[in-house]
């Protein structure tokens, strides 16, 4: 078991590894409380610890718990970042991803967006595509980065190849289609440092 762990929340993470190696499944809720003889609610409360922690993702449904491999980490997934018009982001949320750890590098905080629309094609990144960003706001031209424009509370986000300019920033689309343009209050977020495509969807 994991020595950092309560006793608790290694019994159930142990019983989560256990029953998905048996069994090809998570267990719902019920099945985890009644096998370890404790309340449901008790259950939920270890897991949203055990989340924290990096150990497991929680997906929604009965039986949503995803564990993460020690070659992942998870991070918080902020909203939707736009590859076209920018649009809102809100930095609360309570759903998480899990991420090669290769993409990470310790000592930088990072965050999640969902790409929406086609303008950075181009780069690789297409509608739906999970971006991982890492927080910061000095890039070097010819990076992608998410770029906020416009004021508080009305700022928007937009992902974009950036190229600094006197007192503003050429947001440069990854699409033949469109064209690059300039942004006189953008602020830089954070840059891309790496995209995960789901198949099959």
């Amino acid at each position: 078991m994991t020595s950092s762990l309560s006793s608790p929340q290694a019994e159930i993470l142990e019983f989560y590894k256990d029953f998905a190696r048996k069994n090809q499944r998570a267990p719902s809720i019920r099945e985890v409380a009644s096998s370890l003889n404790r309340e449901p609610s008790n259950i939920h409360y270890h897991l949203k610890h055990l989340e924290q922690l990096g150990l497991l993702v929680r997906t929604g449904g009965y039986r949503g718990v995803r564990l993460v491999s020690k070659s992942n980490k998870v991070i918080p997934l902020l909203g939707t970042v736009s590859c076209g018009e920018p649009i809102s982001i809100f930095e609360e949320t309570e759903e998480y991803v899990h991420v090669p750890e290769n993409m990470l590098i310790d000592g930088h905080a990072y965050f999640a967006l969902r790409a929406k629309g086609n303008s950075m094609i181009n780069a690789g990144i297409s509608d739906g595509d999970t971006l991982v960003i890492r927080k910061q706001t000095d890039i070097d031209d010819g990076d992608i980065a998410v770029v906020a424009t416009g004021d508080p509370p009305f700022e928007a986000v937009t992902l974009k190849t950036v190229y600094h300019r006197k007192e503003a920033l050429l947001l440069k689309p990854e699409n033949d289609q469109l064209e690059p343009y300039i942004v006189k209050k953008g602020q830089i977020r954070g840059k891309l440092v790496g995209s995960i495509r789901t198949y099959g969807k």
